[in-house]
């Protein structure tokens, strides 16, 4: 299994982690993620 953090620094950032986000989970359903946004 896979773990990946994101961190993002503003706004747009966090979007584009969320973005991300879907679209790893997409390709691997049991990926471990987290996130610090900075919105």
């Amino acid at each position: 299994m896979s773990r990946i953090l994101i961190v993002t620094g503003e706004a747009s950032g966090d979007l584009h982690g969320a973005n991300l986000a879907k679209a790893l989970r997409a390709k691997d359903p049991q990926v471990s993620l987290a996130g610090i946004g900075g919105a």
